[in-house]
């Protein structure tokens, strides 16, 4: 098997990727034309603990899922049927927990978010998981169409129904939290239809296959809880410490941040059936430091882009009530830049069997999320929060790239400096993507 992802499949995951950030613009734009500051920081809060308790609570699932999938090739409808009975299992103990938990997360002015963010709980859990695992696993599988077409699925249903709350004129938080539980189960749905189907049936589930699954799975746990904490510390401490419109400035300007961070999760997602074959190929390095490279400068050059068109953006998109905001986003671009930059070396080392390391890496980033929220956000709110995030993204980055260079060997320059091929696979991915949405039949290939 070549270690190199085929052409419909890195241009199909850009493209789902689109899809994604474009149905995440409407979403967002909806939400705070609708709500306000104060009701999108109320929604970000409902949703943002919510998350928060489910990857918390799912041991690794979705990783253990992808991984198994891939290296199972003889049992990959056994993976399937136990990573969904798992998911199911994991979701309700998530339930149960997150209902007792709630009050403690919602104290103060946002007291009243109790019991509608114990039945967003409630019923987002299970469906959340069980549509990752299912991704998970099309992923592993290396089935790119069926994973790009499920993909998007949530975004799309999201989209549809904010837009036909703002058509009627609703301005409710409970309907907006009604439409997100849709678009949630609607992923889930359509990702299993797209799973092995009937074959599953067949296929019960396996206790030894499961115990490896959670081995995996727990090895990358403890590194997903600090990775929760980086990445969703600041926004749950700015919803109990601070108003409901500090936080929803903050979600927006990170919400336009994270523009950049599609790029990132695109090329992560396509490059990570290849790199399973590399690794047993013994090629790894190489197809590792190919990818980061490529990615470092084309979000370079986006994340100036995005940044110089933020002042007229933001306050023309979600209106004038959110220009605060632009400041905000001006301190995070940098800081989402080096985060779609860990993504990349991150998935290199769970792809190479080396999930701890990634642990261990957003260990390092906690301690410096901690130190620099205590030191910050107290006294300079959201903007404290936001370069918290960039220094937190960083030391991560910093422990990721001296693992990549003494795990794999490679060396800086080639990390750094783009060739010849480079230039050419990015034209031709430019050129793909051109004539997919031109309608092309026959997209031009990225050579990777």
């Amino acid at each position: 098997m070549s270690d190199r992802p085929q052409p419909p499949a890195i241009v199909g995951t850009a493209v789902a990727s689109s899809v994604i950030m474009g149905c995440g613009i409407v979403t967002g734009l909806i939400a705070a034309r609708s709500l306000g500051p104060d009701g999108r920081g109320q929604l970000a809060a409902i949703t943002v603990w919510t998350i928060t308790f489910v990857y918390v609570g799912d041991f690794g699932l979705p990783d253990a899922a992808a991984y198994a999938a891939a290296a199972e090739r003889d049992r990959r409808d056994r993976v399937w049927t136990t990573a969904q009975i798992l998911a199911i299992a994991f979701g309700l103990v998530i339930v149960l927990v997150g209902w007792w938990f709630v009050p403690f997360a919602f104290t103060g002015d946002n007291e009243a978010l109790i019991p509608l963010a114990r039945w967003y709980l409630a019923l987002f859990a299970v469906p959340s998981l069980g549509a990752s695992v299912a991704l998970a696993w099309l992923q592993g599988v290396g089935r790119m169409r069926a994973f790009n077409l499920s993909r998007p699925i949530v975004q799309l249903v999201n989209a549809a129904g904010m837009a036909i709350l703002f058509l009627e004129g609703v301005d409710s938080l409970e309907h907006f939290a009604a439409v997100l539980l849709v678009g949630t189960a609607s992923g889930w749905l359509v990702a299993a239809a797209l799973g092995p189907g009937r074959r599953a049936i067949a296929a019960p589930p396996s206790a030894p296959l499961a115990r490896r699954m959670l081995g995996y799975g727990v090895r990358t746990q403890w590194g997903n809880w600090a990775t929760v904490a980086n990445e969703r510390l600041d926004q749950l401490l700015l919803s109990t410490l601070t108003p409901a419109a500090s936080l929803g400035l903050y979600v927006v300007a990170f919400s336009y941040a994270m523009l950049l961070q599609a790029i990132a999760n695109t090329t992560a997602m396509a490059m990570w059936p290849g790199l399973v074959a590399a690794h047993q190929a013994g090629t790894a390095p190489a197809y590792i430091a190919r990818w980061y490279r490529r990615l470092l400068w084309v979000t370079l050059t986006a994340a100036v882009i995005v940044a110089g068109a933020s002042p007229f953006v933001i306050p023309l998109l979600f209106g004038e009530a959110f220009s605060s905001a632009v400041p905000l986003a001006l301190l995070l671009v940098p800081a989402v830049t080096v985060l779609g930059m860990n993504e990349i070396l991150s998935t290199g080392f769970h792809g190479s069997g080396r999930p701890e390391v990634v642990s261990v890496s957003q260990a390092v980033g906690l301690v410096v999320t901690v130190a620099a929220l205590a030191a910050l956000l107290p006294r300079y709110g959201a903007y404290g929060a936001a370069v918290a995030s960039l220094l937190s993204y960083s030391s991560t980055h910093v422990f990721l790239l001296r693992q990549t260079i003494g795990t794999f060997g490679v060396d800086m320059r080639s990390l750094v400096v783009p060739t010849h091929d480079d230039r050419d696979a990015l034209l031709a991915a430019g050129s793909a993507l051109a004539h997919r949405f031109q309608g092309s039949r026959r997209p031009a290939g990225l050579n990777s």
